[in-house]
Parts: structure tokens; sequence; C-alpha cells
């Protein structure tokens, strides 16, 4: 059990130092080659900050988990609604950008529901993989064209530690490609640990992989969003702290479960349908009379929203210890 945990933990801290620093390189590279602030961060900083959800469901699928691998996926986007979105809502109450409502939601709905489809015969082939990410490259070129420089602040790009660069001074390709290279590395190391020890804490506590990977692996891999919205609500940056709540869902669908499923068909429950998936729908669908009753979540939402995360993380561990998924 010591050991699972100090797998896990030594994991964690790999995974968020290497993530921090390709945020960082892929950021600063972006910006030097001249592209916008929201482009950046719609992109870029929201690829950075969902890369561990995607090595750890990469390397669970190829270390024969797939359970971490489905559960990082459904758990991570749970949290980031029920958890990240709630602290950040009771922390300060956050109206809602018209752009959130005519572009992000209508989106990230749609992309639950394409992750509802491609569950639904219990296995994610590797044509809906690439089909997922055929979509997220659709939706990254729809950005490009969305947004102009002058659609977001800066505040977006510095929140996540990505500094602005000087108009004068070129991107440093020499130093930020090999750390963006030495970072990814580093995600793949840190993933294979943090793996080990949820399979091995899952084996030993005798709950399910999935349970595990829903639970405790998304909480971990969910902590660049909860820092991220949390500080962005304290600093009155709601579009901010709203907008990583649903790229990040958008990218754990499209990008994680699709390069997973590529690598390796996942195999997953059906028994995911009688609570965890219609938690999943549930979640999401919240999102729309939440801000479109009134274009603000406040803190009585973000109450309730703390209070769903509690109790589905209870029944999901209950599910997984008496082996229903």
């Amino acid at each position: 059990m010591i050991l699972s945990i100090v797998l896990l933990s030594a994991g964690f801290v790999v995974l968020m130092v290497g993530g921090n620093v390709l945020v960082r390189a892929a950021g600063r590279m972006a910006l030097g080659l001249g592209m916008a602030p929201v482009v950046v961060g719609a992109t870029v900083v929201a690829f950075g900050t969902s890369m561990p959800e995607l090595m750890v469901s990469v390397v669970g699928v190829l270390t024969g988990s797939p359970g971490v691998a489905a559960g990082n996926v459904i758990g991570s986007n749970i949290t980031n609604i029920l958890l990240v979105l709630g602290l950040a809502a009771v922390i300060a109450p956050m109206s809602v950008h018209q752009r959130i409502l005519a572009f992000d939601i209508p989106v990230v709905l749609v992309v639950t529901g394409w992750a509802l489809l491609i569950f639904a015969d219990g296995t994610v082939s590797r044509v809906e993989g690439i089909g997922s990410l055929i979509a997220l490259a659709v939706l990254i070129v729809a950005q490009l064209r969305w947004f102009s420089a002058s659609d977001a602040p800066t505040e977006m790009v510095e929140l996540e530690g990505v500094p602005l660069p000087d108009p004068d001074d070129p991107p440093r390709m020499v130093v930020e490609i090999p750390l963006a290279v030495l970072a990814i590395g580093a995600l793949a190391a840190g993933s294979s640990l943090f793996v080990a020890g949820a399979t091995d804490l899952a084996e030993r506590a005798g709950i399910s992989e999935f349970a595990i990977g829903a639970t405790v692996v998304a909480l971990g891999t969910s902590l660049p969003e909860v820092v991220t919205s949390c500080v962005a609500a304290w600093k009155r940056e709601h579009d901010i702290a709203i907008g990583n709540v649903i790229g990040s869902n958008i990218f754990n669908v499209l990008a994680v479960m699709g390069a997973t499923a590529t690598v390796r068909p996942v195999e997953t429950s059906q028994d995911l349908y009688m609570f965890e998936m219609p938690v999943l729908a549930l979640s999401t669908l919240v999102l729309a009379p939440l801000v479109w009753r009134r274009f603000r979540i406040g803190r009585t939402e973000g109450i309730l929203l703390l209070v769903g995360y509690v109790a589905f993380t209870i029944f999901t561990l209950q599910r997984g210890s008496g082996g229903v998924i």
C-alpha cells in the first residue's frame, strides 16, 4: 500500500512539473510566432493542461489497464464541472460571456453526446478514435478562424504562466523545442509511475481500475484545471475559469480518448450506463440552465455542484469495491 502511494505521488509530481514546463514552452513558441493570446489559450494551453490525462490514459491502455484510461476521461470531465467549476463559483460568483453561450457550451454538449455514443457498445474503436482526432482538428481550425487578437485579454496566457513575448525578441526555438521534448518525456515517465501506483492501489484495496481512474486518477490529473479556474475566479477572470473547464472537457474526449483509442481500442463496461455515463451527461447538461437562467453561476450553484461531486465519488468507489464496474 505504501509503495502504491509513493508511486502515485511521485508520478503526480513529475506530471505536474512536466505539464507546466510544456505549457510554458509551447505557449512561448506560439506567441512568439504571432498567435493571438486567446488562440493560444484555447488550443496550446488547453492541450497542455490536458496532457496529464492524455499520457495517463495512453500509458494505461498500453500497460493493460484500460479501466484507468476510460475512468480517467469520464471522471476528469465530471470532476471539471462538479468540483472545479463548483469551487470557482464558491470563490467568486461568475458571469458568463455571450461567446461561451454561443460557441463553447453547444460544442461541449455535442462532444459529450459523442462520448456517450462511442462508449455505448463497450469498446472505443480505432475508427472512433481517429474520428475524434479529426473532429478536434476541425474544431481547432474553427477556433483559429473564430477568434481574433482582440477577443480576449492577455491575462489568459499570463494566468497559465506563459509570459507575453517581446515583439522585437524572436522565439528562442533552440531553447523552447528541447524544453518541450524533455517535458513530454517527463510526462511519459510520470504517467508510468502514476498508472502503476493507481493500478496497484486498486488491486490492494479491492477497487476496480475504473473506479480508481474515475476518482483518484481523475482528481490528480485535473489539478491543473482546479488551480487555473480557482485563480481565475479569484482574479475575476470569469471567462477563463469557465472556458478552462469547457475546453478541458472537449479536449479530454476528442484528444485524450481519441489518441488513446487510436493507439489501442479501449474496452469498457456497459454497466457505466447505470450511473457514471448518466452523471457525465447530466453534469454537462446542467451547464445550460446554470448560465442561461441569468448568465451567471453563483455560490449556491457552486455548493450544489460540490455536493454532487462528493456524492459521485462516494458512489463510484462503492460500485468499484462491489465489483459492479
